[in-house]
């Protein structure tokens, strides 16, 4: 055979044999072949050692494509998994970011893992931070770490901001994290355990700019919540993603209700979440409570949660509750109709049903079906009352 033929047939032999997905070096050989910028090589590498699927590749090729040779990707693998990060943690984050698999081992990955391992992160809370926010291996943030732990004062509320917001790492410390943490704590009183509560719940007031914070701060207080109250975390919240002309037409909501300014006020004051409520639920909301559960205006004014709870699943089922134990002349009916709906649905199951399910046999029964909205609220009166 000549032996141009021979070395042709070899050589096809060679670059068609299977990769095995199995090593963090199975695409090496196709990788290597790729002397310049190649999505074909790329998305094999990510597919074979990584385990992604061939559209998940494609999507994540994009960043490693300059690359000629498997070494850093390879090395970062090898790290990765030398850790124990899981297989699946790995391919998470190399789907969602895959220029992890260019960063420097030595420079960024092991000195951020080996800083949460001191501060008392296990590999499972440390997998968690990679799976949300993969850009924890791509640069160094130790120092980073080491400012949030101090305004934090405890690695127990640093853990809970990096499980659920992570990405807040991103933000300047110096420009951006710390004159919001100040204004918040010094001007606003708010206590770290607050602020961090704040940040799982919208990160965007602690890493916006602090002219903005700053300028929603004062709209709360227009509102009538003061900054010592309770309410002013719930308040900045809800104006920092209203516009003045929104939170103005939704106070006329409460208006067009025959509500004074006075009472508007004071409803806003302990509920400033009732701001993100249309006006269609609330004007339904308010006629349930009025002609159904037998509440009038000055009750919702001094119970304003009532209008913050769904209609459906909360307060048309407990009104039935009420309205079966009041029809068997049980005391526990005519309390205000407020202690029914307060509860959470644990402890309300426990009082309120558990309780008289001796006395109304099918009680908890009526309960379900009415929460699922498979009964209507005459047809489970009427099935139990008789």
């Amino acid at each position: 055979m000549p032996i141009i033929l021979f070395l042709g047939r070899i050589h096809c032999l060679r670059v068609s044999l299977p990769l095995n997905r199995s090593t963090p070096f199975a695409a090496s050989n196709a990788l290597t072949q790729a002397s310049s910028p190649n999505p074909h090589f790329a998305v094999e590498y990510l597919v074979q050692s990584c385990g992604l699927l061939s559209d998940e590749a494609h999507k994540a090729s994009k960043h490693i494509q300059h690359l000629k040779s498997p070494d850093k990707p390879d090395t970062a693998l090898r790290f990765l998994r030398e850790i124990g990060i899981s297989e699946s943690v790995i391919r998470t984050a190399v789907r969602r970011d895959s220029r992890i698999l260019c960063s420097h081992v030595e420079k960024n990955m092991r000195p951020n893992i080996a800083r949460l391992k001191e501060l008392g992160f296990s590999i499972e809370e440390i997998s968690g931070i990679i799976s949300r926010w993969p850009r924890l291996l791509l640069f160094k943030i130790v120092t980073k770490l080491d400012s949030w732990l101090g305004v934090l004062g405890s690695v127990e509320y640093l853990k809970a901001v990096l499980k659920t917001q992570p990405d807040v790492l991103e933000s300047s410390f110096e420009k951006v994290i710390m004159p919001n943490f100040s204004f918040l704590q010094e001007q606003c009183g708010i206590s770290v355990r607050q602020i961090v509560r704040l940040i799982k719940t919208c990160p965007r007031l602690i890493k916006g700019r602090t002219e903005v914070l700053k300028m929603k701060a004062e709209e709360a207080e227009l509102l009538g919540v003061s900054r010592s109250s309770g309410t002013f975390v719930h308040a900045l919240i809800t104006v920092y993603f209203l516009s003045q002309s929104t939170i103005d037409a939704k106070l006329n909501i409460f208006r067009n209700l025959g509500l004074s300014h006075e009472q508007v006020t004071l409803m806003i004051s302990k509920a400033p979440n009732l701001l993100n409520r249309s006006e269609k639920a609330v004007g339904r909301i308010m006629e349930f409570l009025i002609k159904e559960a037998g509440c009038d205006k000055i009750d919702v004014v001094r119970n304003p949660s009532l209008l913050t709870y769904s209609l459906e699943n909360r307060l048309i089922p407990r009104s039935i509750v009420q309205k079966l134990l009041m029809s068997k002349g049980l005391p526990v009916g005519q309390r205000a109709f407020i202690s029914f709906v307060a509860p959470t649905e644990t402890q309300f199951v426990k009082k309120f049903i558990l309780q008289y399910e001796h006395v109304i046999p099918g009680l908890h029964k009526a309960y379900a079906d009415a929460s699922s909205g498979n009964i209507m609220e005459l047809e489970c009166f009427k099935k139990i009352s008789i």
